[in-house]
């Protein structure tokens, strides 16, 4: 996720502007693709960016003069070659056709008759295709798509001269990560400052895109910057080669030291320079530093996947000793800058994979549940944790790789620890109904019930949340066996005292008292209901309906996920968290004082399955994956165990860590910590509560200033204020959103017509909840 983020932060205007296009390649209800995507610009403001986008936007085709070879033509060349009917040029086959209209507005296509004649081949392409635009229909000027909260929601001053200076830098300023600019108000001398000359930036530019860098500076510009880099560098880009540049680049002598640093600084901002460095290594023998060669590193990576791939002939042990090995060789490359492009997966995957390693070293042990419970959750769920986490972190590629490497390193450490589990459980059986604190809702407070996350799970969940500011509490709990949902959810309910268990049936369910129903989950919603909690998730407000209220709510995949993907539940884990982590979030900003996460049961996960024991069918009355119900008086020879809900009745269990039917990667079921040891986790509120809203549109009518907004729970209070979001209030009289969002400002006095003003959102306590600049007749 770390390394996702980063790159992420590193995406420049230009990224996200091809984003955007391409996002337009969305076939609607009932409709094909589109068969071309129309850029309108009437202004021609993003004139200056074709050179570049038609280096990194194979599908886009240009209006104007005749040049095939630039993929550059009129309108009926244009039209013939998104029908088709030319074999040049050649255009990817998976991308829909890109065509950008310098000087066309789109009144111009929709004029009819009126069209200009030279337009009138693009006009049908409106209806089988569709127009890059405005959710008001309008045309996308580059100062818009940089503001609107629609795209990239850049603060930008609004006078003439910054859009001036904008215009005069849109070049260098589609280069630039939007990340950098996301952080002040930008105005004419910020984008002007883009133009002064920088002799690092263009040679790492030109390093990596010489011909298109040449083409963006232009005669007197090339002149200039080959000079400056005489000068100041000792190379002459004329005269010598771009691997020349590429050596001095990595050995980073002299001058060029700092020409790395800012190549390290942001080398997604630099492309092609990984590429032209792998040209550029110097034959013979090494004597200087490996870190700078990307195909060094392309060398280690090699040997990591090597060393993975002979691990698995040996024992345990010596595996868990290459693993260190390799981590203690490699994890440093980690901080180098081939990581950061994603360049070394392997070392990546080290760090969880060691981290498997080590905690498989150690059994788990204890001689009763208790013990086994406190080794576990003060380090054995690491194992759990890092064996998926090291599946997620494998490029795809290599998962078989990865998968085989998991699997020799956590399948004995699983059947040991379940043994010795099972083994605890001769001496000190799980509790059984009412043996431990039924599971309850405070005033307020809102139950959230997780299907199968497990402990390992639950604790990564804890971390995002207090990553976020919020304050968290785990503990854990032993769900009801078998760990089938039918037996172990009613187990967890605010009802579990109504709830009981008569004969074993073929799908472990119990029974509602007094009514004798299913205890399913719609009777169990249902009595809960009865029992005063307010059902959520079913299409209704999250808020709280009652005073004092008490909450129940359904969420989450994994359980689902883990029977329909088996092993590849690994690499979604991260994104079901996240889910959570914002469904828990959703509800505290709704009125909740507290969520409290808890979960039926956990489960075992084991790339290329779990092993298989024989049961024979005809023995059972039902067998799932982990446990069954035996027939008659049928005696196998299998361990048995009193059924959660009446101890008179008892289920056959699989030894270890085994199936009974196939071989899954993915069970519960059975009689292991993964499976029984649950995590209840209570979130709450950390520190000041700052309430949360949005601003959607700023629209002025006069003096008026109107507003849509999005707010939670709480009173919000909008203002517009002079200069800064501290700045003195300009209005007659703030004013409270109201329910639907919406609020009107109007200006204290016409002094502040031309001001530079900022609307903000206010708490309770005052806490600026959200802000936005804007200004007299400006709509956004």
């Amino acid at each position: 996720m770390n390394s996702e983020l980063a790159a992420a932060a590193q995406l420049t205007v230009c990224d996200h502007l091809i984003e955007h296009l391409r996002a337009k390649d969305v076939a609607l209800d009932g409709q094909d693709r589109p068969a071309a995507i129309l850029w309108t610009d009437p202004a021609r403001d993003w004139l200056p960016l074709v050179e570049m986008m038609r280096t990194r936007v194979e599908e886009l085709l240009v209006l104007g003069d005749y040049a095939p070879e630039d993929r550059t033509g009129p309108a009926i060349w244009l039209r013939c070659v998104v029908d088709g009917a030319l074999a040049e040029p050649t255009l990817p086959g998976d991308r829909v056709p890109i065509l950008y209209l310098p000087g066309v507005a789109r009144q111009d296509l929709r004029a009819g008759e009126a069209c200009q004649e030279e337009l009138k081949p693009l006009v049908e392409l409106m209806y089988r295709g569709t127009l890059w635009l405005q959710h008001n229909g309008s045309d996308w000027p580059a100062k818009t798509f940089l503001t609107s909260s629609k795209a990239l929601n850049l603060d930008i001053s609004g006078d003439g001269s910054t859009l001036e200076a904008l215009l005069r830098a849109l070049p260098e300023l589609a280069l630039t990560p939007v990340s950098q600019l996301a952080v002040r108000r930008l105005e004419a001398d910020d984008f002007d400052r883009m133009l002064s000359s920088d002799v690092i930036r263009d040679v790492l530019r030109w390093m990596g895109d010489p011909r298109g860098t040449k083409a963006r500076l232009g005669k007197n510009g090339w002149g200039a910057f080959c000079s400056r880099c005489r000068e100041e560098l000792g190379f002459d880009p004329e005269r010598e080669a771009d691997v020349t540049a590429g050596e001095r680049l990595a050995m980073a002598e002299g001058a060029w030291a700092e020409v790395w640093r800012r190549f390290e600084e942001s080398p997604t901002s630099f492309d092609g320079i990984a590429e032209l460095l792998r040209r550029s290594r110097p034959g013979g023998s090494l004597s200087f530093n490996r870190d700078p060669w990307p195909d060094l590193n392309d060398e280690d990576e090699a040997k990591v996947r090597q060393a993975l791939s002979d691990m698995t002939r040996l024992g345990h042990d010596k595996a868990c000793d290459v693993v260190a090995q390799l981590e203690a060789a490699h994890g440093r490359r980690r901080d180098l800058i081939w990581a950061r492009l994603g360049l070394s997966p392997m070392a990546g995957v080290l760090k969880p994979l060691s981290r498997l390693a080590q905690a498989s070293r150690s059994v788990l042990g204890g001689a009763t549940l208790d013990e086994i419970a406190a080794g576990y959750v003060a380090s054995g769920w690491e194992a759990d944790a890092a064996a998926w986490e090291s599946v997620a972190a494998a490029p795809t590629k290599d998962e078989a790789l990865i998968s085989s490497a998991v699997r020799h390193l956590l399948e004995s450490w699983l059947e040991d620890s379940a043994r010795a589990f099972q083994a605890a459980l001769e001496r000190t059986p799980i509790p059984g109904p009412g043996q431990q604190p039924q599971v309850e809702a405070s005033e307020d407070g809102c139950i959230l019930f997780a299907d199968g996350l497990r402990y390992d799970l639950g604790l990564r969940l804890s971390e995002r949340l207090e990553a976020r500011g919020y304050r968290t509490s785990l503990r854990h709990r032993w769900a009801a066996a078998p760990t089938v949902t039918a037996t172990a959810k009613p187990a967890i309910t605010p009802i579990a005292d109504q709830i009981k268990g008569e004969l074993l049936g073929e799908d472990f369910g119990a029974i509602l008292q007094p009514s004798g129903k299913p205890a399913n989950a719609q009777n169990l919603r249902a009595a809960m209901q009865n029992a005063g909690f307010q059902i959520l998730g079913s299409g209704g407000l999250d808020a709280p309906m009652e005073d004092p209220a008490y909450g129940w709510l359904e969420s989450g995949d994994i359980d689902t996920l883990g029977h329909k993907v088996n092993g590849r539940l690994a690499r979604q884990i991260d994104e079901e968290l996240e889910r959570l982590a914002d469904r828990i979030v959703s509800l505290l900003e709704s009125g909740w004082t507290s969520v409290r996460v808890v979960t039926d049961h956990g489960w075992l996960l084991l790339p290329g399955g779990l092993p298989k024991v024989d049961l024979p069918k005809h023995l059972t009355a039902s067998r799932w994956a982990r446990c069954a119900v035996l027939s008659g008086d049928a005696s196998p020879e299998v361990p048995r165990y009193p059924w959660h809900w009446n101890s008179t009745q008892s289920f056959a269990v699989a030894p270890g860590i085994a199936c009974f039917n196939k071989s899954e990667e993915y069970a519960h079921g059975g009689l292991s910590v993964q499976e029984c040891l649950t995590p209840d986790l209570l979130v709450e509120h950390g520190g000041e509560r700052v309430a949360r809203a949005s601003i959607d549109s700023v629209t002025w009518k006069g003096m008026r200033c109107f507003i849509e907004a999005a707010t939670g729970a709480g009173k919000i209070v909008a203002d517009l204020r002079l200069d800064s979001p501290a700045g003195a209030s300009v209005v007659s009289k703030a004013k409270a959103v109201e329910t639907d969002g919406s609020v009107s400002l109007v200006l204290a006095g016409d002094e502040y017509e031309e001001a530079h003003l900022v609307l903000v959102l206010l708490d309770e306590s005052g806490n600026i909840a959200a802000q936005k600049p804007t200004r007299l007749g400006t709509d956004s």
